[in-house]
């Protein structure tokens, strides 16, 4: 019921706004968000809420290049995920648009547990233009991690995931 709602969500707030314009090669988008980052179970950190930036540049019309760097902490560990992305974003039929990206990410675990990783990631999320400038984005990405940070022979790889929710500039658009 609730993926429902959401879907439904989603669906009407790319359907009833105005129509928005592709981003120009070069334009670029910085942010700020908060995350609520879930690691692996398998690792003795917990899942905490965070907070992280982006910096994206438009390579094509449709096609970005994003960065983004998380932090959050809990009980004395700490979890950094580092994303680099390559984000397509789905042509705009309002000033919604939706957007999903596959990237690479570098894990660091410091504190009462000190590791690291790296890994394949996805990311799917919608980002909602207020004006020529502002925007708010919402988001969500899985990180599969080959190389499992905890080095145990039973575990063959960690998979980590994180929901966000920001506020962008989109500059030279």
């Amino acid at each position: 019921m609730t993926f429902r709602v959401l879907v439904l969500v989603v669906g009407a707030a790319t359907t009833a706004v105005f129509p928005a314009r592709a981003q120009k090669r070069g334009s670029v988008e910085v942010g700020a968000f908060a995350a609520y980052l879930n690691v692996d179970n398998s690792l003795p950190i917990g899942n905490a809420l965070g907070f992280g930036g982006r910096l994206g540049v438009n390579a094509l019309p449709f096609l970005a290049v994003e960065v983004d760097v998380a932090s959050a902490s809990k009980d004395g560990a700490k979890h950094r995920p580092l994303h680099v992305w390559l984000v397509y974003d789905v042509p705009a039929v309002s000033r919604a648009q939706v957007f999903a990206g596959v990237g690479y990410v570098k894990n660091k675990y410091t504190g009462t547990y000190d590791a690291s990783d790296s890994g394949v990631a996805g990311q799917v999320g919608v980002r909602q233009r207020f004006g020529k400038v502002l925007a708010v984005r919402i988001d969500g990405h899985a990180d599969f991690t080959p190389n499992a940070a905890n080095k145990s022979y039973l575990i063959s790889y960690n998979g980590n995931w994180g929901l966000g929710i920001g506020v962008s500039a989109l500059l030279n658009r």
